[in-house]
């Protein structure tokens, strides 16, 4: 029944064939079709296929880890491990609907989906997958909206002792069920295309994500400077407004790194031209933040204003790149410009073009390009995006329907956006940040999460969201802080702006005619706050750009819900309102209006105030006030946190020296990345790392270094323990050094490699 194949193996039934694709012993992919045929995948999948020598049984089939067993007439697959515990099992695969059914059985949690409004746990729910111009086709962001602005047709389903991942190769709209509809079943269908789809197994759910990322990608390593703190408002008028945004930032002295400039920027809304009347000598105008320390980031749409004369609407006209109808004429739709066509991304020389476009901007020293309005949206239609019977055409010249190609179409414009940059500048990380977005999108663009509001709720449902995303393989993410829409307030802003703090993209974004909310318009005590989170940013940007480092080698999110490393306590599985910032950092928001306390849940384990020291045990729940200028930060025992002397802007000044903190009560390890943090030079190994670890025992704390690779330079280390509150000794390569009693030790290590004995 299953016979061997050049591409794997291949089952064929009464009325179709599966197609079996080993990518480890632990991940699958299954796609079914009605000819002998193995389907093409999507732009998201980039990982390969391996030569794994499966044992072939009958109707089973047999990796090291996976046992299959496959009906012989409907095709529908069981999936066990290696010891014979049931993993997945079909209900029915129906190849003319392209819809699977699989039986509910030990999931106590699903999660994934990407960017979704709701709680973190999607077990009992359904949604679909079809980017959506959310505000345009809404008055406000709600649980009922199951449409947004990303299609991720992934999910992972959860257990104590096992975990794993189904990525649904369809980017048609596509349908997911977790038990809502029928009890105890787990359902996804999609409106075209094939049924192909990746299993993925392991015991930790972590592990699914890395795998997850084996087959659409990670992000590359961003450039560390976008890690800053970052400025926006839909808009920023005219050249005097926006220096008096960055004179105001340097005066009030609040960190950042990164200032927007949104569509009034441009002449009539026409993408890649400037409006040289509102901003005269752009380039000079960019040159002089440039000196200040901040970096210009501009949007560009993909619509493109019907203009005679307007050289990229002709140039693209001349050369057949625009979207068509089903008549064959060029579609025109409507949105900030008014009358608008559509590049065409699928085809790799309109990509070419599009990306050759951005020179003009980059040479007048913008350094990143921030991609709105490219589900795609289309002001003229009732659903406000372009129609599915609209037409694309491939490189092989086959035409394809908008059905089948809109939710990759930001990922498509993302791509080239990404490749032109850096065709353009070879040795500079691109900063893209995207809107739109599809399966392995994070390979060339950051995201944020569209139009939120100015309410509570949205900053509440923001964390699930991202939680989600990160699951996901989105790591780079963020959300308007403060809210787009609506009016803002102060008590608002500086909570939402302590959580902004420990998420990857951290901008403030409002909307035009509402009122401005940067960190000083609600008075002294809202700045007071801002400026000290702000600030906190900046302590951590060496802790956050090593977690984004290990996102680009492995996948794992920084933002990660707290079953991530806590699986075994079911009581992580519905927790929507903390976050782990890696391992080793807990983030509890305040997200109610007038709250000066709230409940925290605790891993096991002991964990850190970060604000008094206090040592807590974990394993259970807890009441922490907070003062509105206090977030609750917590901190595992055993971690090693390394901390940043406070700056403007990130590479203000040389990074000579860096803080570590370790919190005494379990043994750690940790390893620093250190890089030029701006350019691919790390591609060719010219970066440093440097492994510390922890031992306590016999009373003693031993610290140790080892040097792993030296290409770059390394600032003087200075260690900090947290928790000692008596000690007899302290030995520092094998020389005595003199201390005062108290809970901080501080020893300052002039060499990369040392040792530290501490005798408790």
């Amino acid at each position: 029944m299953i016979r061997k194949t050049d591409y794997g193996y291949c089952a064929e039934g009464k009325k179709a064939y599966l197609h079996i694709q080993f990518f480890s012993d632990s991940i699958v992919r299954f796609a079914y079709t009605k000819n002998n045929i193995l389907p093409e995948s999507t732009p998201a999948v980039i990982g390969q296929s391996k030569n794994i020598e499966a044992l072939v049984d009958g109707n089973y089939i047999k990796t090291q880890n996976l046992k299959i067993k496959i009906d012989s007439e409907d095709l529908k697959v069981s999936v066990f491990d290696s010891e014979d515990n049931l993993l997945s099992r079909d209900l029915s695969v129906d190849i003319d609907n392209i819809k699977v059914e699989k039986e509910l059985l030990w999931e106590k949690g699903f999660y994934g989906l990407g960017e979704k409004y709701g709680w973190i746990n999607k077990k009992g729910t359904q949604t679909e997958n079809y980017n959506s111009d959310v505000l345009g086709a809404h008055p406000l962001h709600n649980p009922t909206i199951k449409e947004y602005h990303t299609s991720i047709p992934f999910y992972i389903g959860l257990d104590k002792d096992k975990a794993y991942g189904i990525y649904f190769d369809n980017s048609y709209r596509t349908y997911f069920d977790f038990g809502k509809e029928k009890d105890k079943v787990v359902q996804f269908s999609a409106d075209g295309g094939h049924i192909d789809y990746y299993f993925i197994y392991d015991k930790k759910v972590s592990e699914i994500v890395k795998g997850y990322s084996e087959i659409t990608g990670t992000m590359p390593l961003p450039r560390k400077e976008f890690l800053g703190f970052q400025q926006c408002r839909w808009s920023y008028m005219n050249r005097e407004e926006l220096m008096e945004i960055a004179k105001r930032m340097r005066k009030e002295n609040i960190p950042c790194d990164v200032l927007y400039l949104d569509i009034d920027y441009m002449e009539n809304y026409k993408v890649f031209t400037v409006d040289s009347e509102k901003f005269n000598e752009f380039k000079e105008m960019v040159k002089e933040l440039k000196e200040m320390g901040f970096k210009i980031v501009v949007i560009i749409d993909p619509g493109v204003k019907k203009e005679k004369g307007y050289y990229v609407y002709e140039e693209g006209l001349k050369n057949d790149y625009y979207i068509k109808d089903s008549d064959g004429l060029v579609y025109v739709g409507e949105v900030w410009p008014g009358a608008a066509v559509f590049p065409d991304f699928l085809r790799s020389e309109v990509r070419k073009w599009w990306g050759e476009l951005h020179k003009g901007l980059l040479e007048d020293g913008v350094e990143g390009i921030w991609n709105d309005m490219n589900e795609p949206s289309d002001f003229s239609t009732e659903s406000k995006v372009v129609p599915e019977d609209i037409v694309h055409v491939d490189d092989e010249g086959r035409e394809r329907k908008h059905a089948e190609i809109h939710n990759m179409y930001g990922m498509l414009e993302a791509i080239a956006t990404y490749e032109g940059l850096r065709e353009l500048q070879p040795n500079k990380r691109p900063f893209v940040l995207t809107r739109g977005t599809f399966a392995g999108t994070q390979r060339y663009a950051a995201h944020w999460t569209g139009d939120n509001t100015s309410l509570w709720e949205h900053m509440e449902s923001s964390m699930p969201m991202f939680m989600n995303l990160g699951l996901s393989g989105y790591t780079f993410i963020g959300s308007d802080v403060g809210g787009f829409a609506e009016d803002s307030n102060g008590e608002l802003l500086a909570r939402w702006t302590q959580l902004g703090a420990f998420t990857p993209l951290f901008r403030n974004h409002s909307m035009k005619g509402t009122i401005n909310q940067e960190p000083w318009c609600f008075g002294e005590e809202v700045l007071d706050n801002t400026r000290k989170y702000i600030k906190l940013r900046y302590k951590f940007i060496t802790y956050l750009y090593n977690l984004m480092r290990e996102s680009s080698k492995e996948g794992h999110p920084v933002m990660r819900p707290l079953f991530y490393h806590y699986q075994g306590d079911e009581r992580t599985y519905n927790i929507n309102d903390q976050f782990l910032f890696g391992e080793n950092i807990m983030i509890c928001p305040i997200v109610r209006p007038g709250m000066d306390a709230r409940m925290v849940y605790l891993p096991e384990g002991d964990w850190y105030d970060y604000w008094t020291g206090e040592k807590i045990e974990g394993g259970r729940y807890i009441i922490k006030e907070a003062a509105i200028d206090t977030l609750p930060i917590f901190i595992k025992a055993g971690a090693i946190i390394p901390q940043d002397e406070v700056v403007e802007y990130i590479g203000q000044k040389e990074n000579t020296k860096l803080d570590l903190h370790y919190y005494v009560g379990d043994n750690g390890e940790y390893t620093l990345y250190f890089d030029d943090g701006r350019t691919f030079d790390y591609e060719k190994g010219i970066y440093s790392e440097i492994k510390l670890n922890v031992e306590e025992n016999d009373g003693k704390i031993t610290v140790k270094s080892e040097v792993l690779k030296d290409e770059y330079k390394i600032p003087e280390l200075v260690l900090h323990i947290h928790g000692i509150e008596e000690f007899k000794s302290i030995d520092v390569d094998n020389g005595n050094t003199p201390v005062e009693k108290g809970d901080v030790i501080s020893i300052d290590i002039c060499k990369p490699e040392f040792k530290v004995v501490i005798e408790k």
